[in-house]
This record gives structure tokens, sequence and C-alpha cells, in this order.
């Protein structure tokens, strides 16, 4: 799923450079469920950015689902986003005006999808993480753990190949993070590759796997021992819908 080969980032301000990432080698595979961790400045965030096709390495390797990403210009790189890659953030970005359903429906306007069929797929995708009693509802009507599936409902409309998830459950209570969690383990069950950044090692344990990041390095990379299980409802999602959706 992803290959890095030597991936260095150095960020530039007039003569003084920063450097990022120096020489990153990792490979995650189909269907793994990986967590990045370190403190603030080791190259945790600027690594989910390369990962996620919001930027660019200053030189290195970089394949994603077979794909090499090197010489992608800005509009594959979006491309390639709004096809294979589901994002969920800390901070939700959900349109505060708009319902939950029309926040879903958003990364299909993108993908030049109809409306009929937006709508079908938003809404299966809301029953599926259990919000089929809040569809027409704004976030600012919804706790914050229904805002954050919301936000998974939403990554999950284009049949992505991989989630990324940036501090999914920095902004939300325990009850709500293992809810949050339960879904992530649940969709990576069904074959979803995940790979998640948090500062929380509890967090981390949800995962399959923790690499560690110091100083623009990986620091250590190990598989997790007495991983963590999040009991919850169990997902409404079917997996032939989804296979229909990327057929077409």
């Amino acid at each position: 799923m992803i290959i890095l080969r030597e991936i260095t980032k150095i960020y530039k301000t007039g003569d003084i450079e920063l450097r990022a990432l120096s020489g990153i080698n990792l490979t995650v595979e189909d269907g793994e469920f990986v967590a990045i961790m370190g403190p603030s400045g080791s190259g945790k965030s600027t690594m989910m950015n390369i990962l996620g096709c919001l930027d660019t390495a200053t030189s290195g390797e970089f394949w994603l689902d077979d794909l090499n990403i090197n010489y992608a210009r800005e509009d594959e790189l979006a491309d390639i986003r709004n096809r294979k890659i589901g994002f969920v953030f800390q901070s939700f970005n959900l349109l505060s005006r708009t319902t939950a359903l029309e926040n879903v429906e958003l990364p299909m306007l993108y993908h030049g999808i109809g409306a009929w069929e937006r709508q079908i797929r938003a809404t299966n995708a809301l029953n599926a993480v259990g919000l089929s009693a809040r569809l027409h509802h704004k976030p600012n009507e919804l706790s914050g753990g229904q805002q954050q599936r919301v936000a998974i409902a939403r990554s999950l409309v284009n049949n992505p190949v991989i989630i990324m998830a940036d501090e999914p459950t920095g902004n939300l209570d325990s009850k709500s993070s293992i809810e949050v969690m339960n879904i992530f383990q649940q969709l990576n069950a069904m074959g979803i590759t995940i790979v998640l950044v948090t500062h929380e090692p509890d967090i981390a344990q949800y995962s399959k796997r923790i690499i560690h990041f110091k100083d623009g390095i990986i620091a250590q990379d190990e598989t997790v021992k007495n991983r963590s299980f999040a009991e919850g409802e169990p997902l409404k999602l079917d997996l032939n819908w989804r296979t229909e959706v990327a057929s077409k």
C-alpha cells in the first residue's frame, strides 16, 4: 500500500533550512492498522502530510497503491486524494451551516457524482456509523463523538483504499474516543488500511503497529502487544455497496 524510500523533507526560510524528515524508509502493507507517535517537532505531522498527498517530499521515493507519487502534478495529487484517501481530522472539519448528510456528500461533489447517488451513498455511510437518526442535524446539534462519526462517514463515501486519521480522538472524551476506535477497528477488519497519528499511548494500543518518530527519523517500529479492543455497536457497512461504488 505504502512504500517510502529515503524520504527527506526540508523547509527553507531564507538561508535557514529546517530538516523535518531525514531519510525515512517505511512500508505499510495493504490492510494494516498503523499508529504514528512522537513528540512535537518529531516529524510525525510532516510524515502524515506526505502520506496524504497534502505535501511533497524534498527527495526520496513514495509509492501509494502502486502509484509513483514523486512526479505527480498538483491536479493529479488532488485526484489521488479524492479517489484513494479518506481523511479524518482532530477538528472534524465539518461545514457548520450544512447538515450531516450534506457534509458527507461534499467529497462526491468534487468527484462529479450526481445528486441522487450522492444522497444514497452519504445516507448509507451515515447509517454505517450509527447516525441514521442524525442525517439532517447540523454540527452544532451533534456531540463531539457524533461529529467525528460524520467525518468518518465522509471519509468512506469515495471508497478509499486508505484512511488517514490525524489525532481523531484529540477533542473527544474517553467514551467517544472508544466509540471512534471501535469504528476504525471494524473498518480495518473489513480490509481498509488505516494510518493514525496520535500522542495518546492508550489510543495507539488499538492499532496493530506503532511507529515512533524522533528528530525526523523513525526511532522505533513495533508490533502492538496486548492490543486493546474497543467495544461498541457493529457497523452497518455493506461491503457489496462499497464494491459497487468502486466499480463506477
